[in-house]
């Protein structure tokens, strides 16, 4: 006796049929997350980068001739910042303060200031603070010494700030009508925006 051979409307034949169309059912969708998946690859190259968040250095900070302690008493009380909250209304000095002459002394300025690139690692992670910078400037402006007075928290920051401080130029301090070799204070901010 032989056994026929298995026949289209066979019951050993449809899971096998079953899984080749649940098969063809799924490449279309298969295909259209592709597709998807390369149009976001696409837009996300070729959209217009956000503006680059940059490093701004904040108006240097100068060392100044010590005062004596009475005018920045004054000076604090006319600030407000004396420790005391009331709203009275504060006197004013009781000298007028003169302009300073041309030939007066003064502190050393930046005159040119090269821009810290913001780090990538840094702006990854997005690291932010302020750097203090102690700069020693000679008599023709140069910056001779930049020493890190207060760091931002980040290593990264700290020495792109102290790298871009060191190439910059300054207006030398006057002492006596001459110019001489001083120290300044610069602070470097960081900012994520």
């Amino acid at each position: 006796m032989s056994v026929p051979p298995p026949g289209p409307d066979s019951s050993e034949d449809e899971p096998f049929e079953q899984a080749e169309a649940r098969r063809r059912s799924a490449r279309p969708l298969v295909w259209l997350l592709l597709v998807i998946a390369l149009l976001a690859l696409v837009w996300y190259v070729s959209r217009e980068p956000g503006p680059e968040p940059v490093a701004e250095p904040v108006a240097p900070a100068t060392t100044a001739p010590a005062e004596p302690l009475e005018e920045v008493e004054d000076e604090l009380d006319d600030a407000g910042q004396d420790g005391d909250r009331d709203d009275a209304p504060r006197s004013a000095p009781s000298e007028p303060v003169e302009p300073a002459s041309p030939a007066a002394d003064r502190a050393a300025e930046p005159l040119a200031r090269v821009q810290p690139e913001y780090p990538r690692d840094a702006l990854r992670l997005r690291e932010e603070g302020t750097v203090l910078l102690r700069v020693e400037v000679d008599a023709q402006g140069n910056a001779t010494s930049v020493e890190i007075e207060s760091s931002s928290r980040s290593r990264t920051l700290d020495r792109t700030a102290r790298e871009a401080v060191s190439q910059w130029t300054f207006r030398p301090a006057i002492e006596g009508g001459r110019p001489v070799a001083s120290t300044v204070t610069v602070p470097v901010d960081f900012r994520v925006e």
